[in-house]
């Protein structure tokens, strides 16, 4: 680990920094290419993605404007 993520008392955050270096390591260290991975795997797997922008619903039930 490097200086700046030496580990906490948290295994859980020091998981998180393990795996994020190694998926970065597996596209050798390239952030580009890792951008390119995580696009593709989300054209694979649509499925998985969640959308995140608020549903809006009409005031006042279904009562037209």
């Amino acid at each position: 680990m490097s200086r700046t993520e030496e580990r906490t008392s948290d295994p859980l955050i020091d998981d998180v920094r393990l795996r994020r270096r190694a998926l970065l390591e597996s596209c050798g260290n390239d952030l580009n290419r890792l951008l390119e991975r995580i696009e593709q795997l989300q054209r694979q797997h649509p499925e998985k993605l969640v959308d995140h922008r608020p549903v809006l619903t009409p005031r006042g039930g279904d009562r037209p404007e």
